[in-house]
C-alpha cells in the first residue's frame, strides 16, 4: 500500500452506502411543483375572493368605467365563484387527484381571462392576479407528471 493509507479487507470497516430515504430520488422535485401549484392557485383564487367582495361593498375603490364589459356587481360575483373555485381546485391539487390538475388549468386560464377584461378596474390587482394565474398554469403544464392519473 502507498502514501501511507490503511488498506482494510474487512467489510466492517468499509464505507457503508447511505440508508433509505438519505439521498432524494430524481423525480422526487415534482412534490415541490405539485406544492408550488397548491400554493398559488390558493393565493389566485384568494385574490378573486378579495377582489369580488370589494368590488361588491366598495365600489369607489375601482374605475367602473374601466371594465371592458357588464357591470362591477357582475365582475364581483364572478370573482368571486372563480376564486372560491381555485380554492377547490388547490385542495384537489395539494392531494395530487389528477382532476385537480385539469380543473386548477382550466381555472387559471379562466382567472387569466377575469383579471385581464377586468384590468382596466384595478390594475395592479389585476396584474398580480394575472401572475399568479400564469405561475399555476405554468406549473401544471409543465410539471404536471406528480399527480396520480
Amino acid at each position: 500500500m502507498e502514501a501511507g493509507a490503511p488498506f482494510h479487507q474487512d467489510p466492517g470497516q468499509m464505507t457503508r452506502s447511505p440508508s433509505a430515504g438519505a439521498v432524494r430520488a430524481a423525480d422526487d422535485s415534482a412534490a415541490g411543483w405539485v406544492t408550488f401549484a397548491c400554493a398559488y392557485l390558493a393565493i389566485a383564487g384568494g385574490m378573486h375572493v378579495i377582489w369580488g367582495i370589494v368590488a361588491l361593498s366598495n365600489k369607489s375603490a375601482f374605475h367602473e368605467n374601466g371594465l371592458v364589459w357588464s357591470k362591477l356587481d357582475t365582475w364581483g360575483w364572478v370573482a368571486i365563484v372563480l376564486g372560491a373555485l381555485q380554492m377547490v381546485a388547490a385542495l384537489m391539487i395539494y392531494v395530487r387527484r389528477f382532476a385537480g390538475l385539469w380543473l386548477g388549468g382550466l381555472l387559471a386560464v379562466a382567472g387569466i381571462f377575469l383579471s385581464f377584461l377586468a384590468a382596466g378596474a384595478y390594475p395592479l390587482w389585476s396584474v398580480m392576479a394575472l401572475v399568479a394565474n400564469g405561475l399555476v398554469l405554468w406549473a401544471v403544464t409543465v410539471h404536471g407528471d406528480g399527480f396520480d392519473g
